[in-house]
């Protein structure tokens, strides 16, 4: 892939992030500040799409991204140091005070980051101890209002996340080592049913010994840069208080 159509392909993704809606040549070259016609957006597009990073909708003339295209755009920003702007200060703050206000105690700090992350992120979030297969989920109605679950059939898939995490949670957790994370984007999902979803998972400890997890689950089109910053502050400010 050419330097520009990294670029080409981060951009479009952080808009599609924010449009939910197809993202055309015409529109990236108007608002984006891209040095070249149209035309040239276009073609750079077509090869993207060619080699499986871009799909185009039948009714629009505008670009979605892949799960392979989310895929190149995660991995990018976990090899990165982590950006201080992608979690705005006052989200640090409130992340504090979660941590700083809760009783150190398991099941108090759990609750209180998964609603902490799930106010933060508009998102599912799941926070809980993976010792005893106790978790909080907050979010769900987060997820109601999100363009990508209004059919039926959607709905029913994220809602098997909701239903049976207890059931593969051992296999997101498994593959989490100590102060990491791990992202499954779409069909890399453990769970079959959720093929549309992108799961981010941190492990982190809690006090008497215990092994926290928490997960943002949300549509592919989720906010990743902030997300990712999220989960990696509270991993750290959790290892900070063990």
């Amino acid at each position: 892939m050419t330097d520009r159509q990294q670029e080409i392909l981060q951009i479009l993704i952080k808009e599609y992030v924010k449009r939910a809606e197809p993202i055309s040549s015409s529109f990236l070259a108007e608002k984006c500040g891209f040095d070249c016609s149209p035309a040239t957006l276009r073609a750079e597009m077509m090869a993207l799409e060619k080699n499986g990073y871009l799909q185009q909708p039948h009714t629009s003339a505008g670009r979605i991204p892949t799960d392979k295209a989310y895929r190149f755009f995660v991995d990018k920003l976990l090899r990165e140091k982590e950006k201080e702007s992608a979690l705005p200060e006052k989200d640090r703050r409130v992340i504090d005070r979660t941590i700083e206000e809760s009783p150190r105690q398991p099941h108090a700090l759990s609750a209180g980051l998964a609603r902490t992350i799930s106010n933060l992120t508009n998102d599912f979030a799941i926070s809980g101890i993976a010792d005893t297969n106790e978790f909080y989920r907050m979010g769900f109605s987060n997820i109601l209002e999100s363009p990508e679950f209004e059919e039926e059939d959607d709905l029913f898939g994220f809602g098997s996340i909701f239903d049976e995490f207890e059931n593969y949670f051992e296999q997101l957790f498994g593959q989490v080592g100590p102060e990491q994370l791990t992202v499954y984007i779409g069909r890399e999902n453990p769970n079959k049913k959720a093929r549309k979803e992108t799961i981010m998972v941190a492990r982190y400890p809690l006090p008497e010994g215990y092994e926290g997890i928490s997960a943002v689950i949300g549509p592919m089109r989720m906010v990743y840069d902030r997300n990712l910053a999220l989960l990696k502050y509270i991993t750290k400010k959790m290892n900070e208080l063990n």
